[in-house]
């Protein structure tokens, strides 16, 4: 008797969690399978377009989880001691690497430092299986600059700003509207007086919203949230991880030079050189909205790639 009620309590809360993924439609970890390139822009656009404020209508998973474009510029290291993909030296030392995140109702019309090519990594519940499980530490509405906080840390406060510039709860904002009144009331160095909301996994259930109101100030700052990236970070992975890194794709901005081409075709032959066995990464046409209510594109054309399955 004890057995057959265990195996309903089972059976029971089976199909309560099925019920509640359901709405969302992730794939979850498990399930996931390596696409092929036009079924990668595919799901990008998905992604793109997804304006959820959280996973699931669970408050303890990110929308980041689930939905929008996290992606990294790149740039080949003249010294060649690393990979694009592989964290920077800078990065192994403050414990974090930059990326920006893209969505619909979080649109910027330029990557940082005007970069024009980069990768995109996959949504932790939509990755294939067996790939690293990023961790996401904080987000900030518009460019951190992270270089003059420390090089030994990251989502941490501004030396010169040590009460308002750390994380946001500790600064007493928690909400956009409370965000965007600080930056509005700051007449210099606003990115470094910017607090980072806090996405922690042991924040819990307020991890979710603390994301949701890093992209809803982004969106409230107008113009000037359209004109210049978010930053997120996200805890530094070991180096040489090319075949379980969850790289989804590379990319190059439609509209730039042909050298932001040439370098994201670089990425893609020397990433497939670097794993065993090979993975292709297929190149990704991004075009950025041109205005904060636009629609960024994401396109596969077989012409661009210069590895093959």
């Amino acid at each position: 008797m004890r057995k057959l009620a265990l195996s309903l309590l089972v059976m029971l809360l089976w199909g309560c969690s099925k019920s509640v993924l359901q709405p969302v439609q992730e794939m979850g970890v498990n399930n996931a399978q390596p696409l092929n390139g036009p079924a990668i822009a595919a799901q990008l656009n998905t992604l793109y377009a997804r304006q959820f404020p959280n996973c699931n209508k669970m408050d303890s998973r990110p929308a980041f989880l689930c939905s929008g474009v996290m992606l990294r510029v790149t740039f080949r290291d003249p010294a060649g001691q690393y990979k694009v993909w592989d964290p920077s030296p800078a990065s192994l030392k403050n414990g974090g690497v930059s990326f920006s995140y893209l969505r619909q109702d979080a649109n910027f019309g330029r990557l940082a430092w005007s970069y024009g090519n980069g990768y995109i990594v996959y949504p932790l519940l939509e990755q294939p299986a067996g790939k690293l499980q990023l961790k996401v530490l904080c987000s900030y509405p518009m460019d951190a600059w992270g270089y003059y906080r420390s090089a030994t840390a990251v989502c941490v406060s501004y030396p010169q700003y040590p009460n308002i510039s750390g994380h946001c709860q500790d600064a007493g904002v928690f909400t956009a509207e409370q965000f965007k009144a600080a930056w509005d009331y700051s007449h210099e160095n606003k990115n470094l007086r910017q607090c980072d909301f806090d996405v922690r996994d042991e924040r819990n259930h307020l991890a979710g919203p603390a994301f949701y109101q890093s992209l809803r100030a982004k969106t409230l700052l107008g113009a000037t949230g359209f004109g210049e990236h978010n930053e997120i970070l996200i805890r530094t992975w070991a180096a040489g991880s090319a075949n379980v890194l969850p790289i989804m794709a590379f990319f190059f901005i439609t509209g730039g030079t042909d050298q932001a081409l040439a370098d994201a075709q670089y990425n893609q032959r020397d990433f497939y050189n670097s794993t065993n066995p090979k993975i292709v990464i297929p190149i990704i046409r991004l075009t950025l909205a041109t205005s904060a209510n636009g629609t960024a594109t994401f396109t596969y054309v077989t012409t661009d790639q210069v590895v093959s399955p």
